[in-house]
């Protein structure tokens, strides 16, 4: 059986002006226009860990090379309200896993990102860490949220792998201004568990029809020589 530890501290923030306007000039980041209300905030040097000021989310440097911004679309916003969670929750590489599934839609199949498609080919994984005791695991303050492809639906989606190279990402974080209230606001949610609703698929039998149809055109797709790693180097989400 395992059993759930005391959650993984946070590391104080690495992040720099420097940092952030790089994001910046490379279309990652809005720019900050100085105002009373500025796009981002650099984390003063006494928080140790998140503690934003009301209207701010904590967001990663790591989320935006990964294909965040903001303001954030729809798709990300169903995301958050459907599985439960807050932006830091999100692994860098489920942010990749949903911003080449949008660009997918729109670039390929020439929809908007279609959420049955979304719920029938990937699940919803909580990731924790060992925590030194046999059948211990601690959890993660961020990034506790996962994709993976379900299992027989692989060949169903384009090919492709996520990067393992996100080492220390977690220590990037910074405040970003929720604009319009479009996440969720930052209560430092800690994911523990992994709800049913997150391995729930489409269960309706009147929407597989359309399902196949969507699926028959991303294994053609795939045979065209489709990757993953091809849409992501080309999008900005």
């Amino acid at each position: 059986m395992v059993h759930m530890g005391e959650a993984v501290a946070w590391s104080p923030s690495s992040v720099d002006e420097h940092l952030l306007l790089g994001l910046v000039g490379g279309g990652l980041l809005s720019r900050h226009p100085g105002m009373k209300r500025p796009e981002w905030i650099v984390p003063p040097s006494v928080h140790r860990e998140p503690d934003p000021s009301a209207g701010y989310v904590v967001s990663f440097v790591r989320l935006h090379e990964r294909g965040f911004n903001v303001p954030a679309g729809r798709f990300m916003r169903a995301l958050c309200h459907y599985y439960g969670v807050e932006l830091h929750n999100f692994a860098p590489n489920a942010i990749s896993q949903a911003a080449s599934f949008v660009a997918v839609c729109e670039g390929f199949l020439g929809i908007e990102a279609h959420w049955d498609l979304w719920v029938h080919l990937f699940r919803c994984e909580l990731h924790t860490v060992a925590g030194g005791a046999r059948g211990l695991r601690r959890p993660v303050l961020a990034g506790g949220l996962t994709f993976a492809l379900r299992e027989g639906r692989k060949d169903k989606y384009i090919p492709g792998s996520m990067t393992s190279n996100n080492a220390d990402w977690e220590k990037g974080w910074f405040y970003l201004c929720n604009d319009g209230a479009g996440l969720p606001a930052y209560t430092g949610k800690v994911l523990t568990e992994r709800p049913g609703r997150w391995g729930r698929g489409v269960s309706d039998p009147a929407k597989r029809e359309q399902l196949d149809l969507l699926t028959g055109a991303l294994h053609r797709l795939a045979e065209k020589g489709l990757t993953v790693a091809a849409v992501i180097a080309n999008f900005h989400w």
